[in-house]
């Protein structure tokens, strides 16, 4: 799965998990996430897309695991 870095922050911002971007945050403000997303070996499982929103934001339901499902799904489309 190759994305950019500037993929990814895209998929993240549109997923926007902890509603950063609605509340008017510039559109990379998940840009930390997305790093450590890319840097995951193979296709994220959602417990480790849901850990790092955890440990992001200090809260276990930072990222609920539809919206989890929902970046791992956009990340492979947009793989290919």
């Amino acid at each position: 799965m190759a994305l950019t870095r500037a993929q990814m922050i895209e998929i993240l911002a549109e997923a926007d998990p902890v509603g950063l971007i609605e509340a008017g945050a510039p559109r990379d403000e998940y840009a930390s996430e997305a790093d450590e997303i890319l840097s995951l070996r193979g296709i994220p499982q959602l417990t480790e897309i849901t850990g790092i929103f955890a440990v992001s934001f200090s809260d276990p339901g930072a990222c609920e695991r539809e919206t989890a499902r929902w970046i791992v799904d956009e990340m492979q489309r947009r793989a290919t």
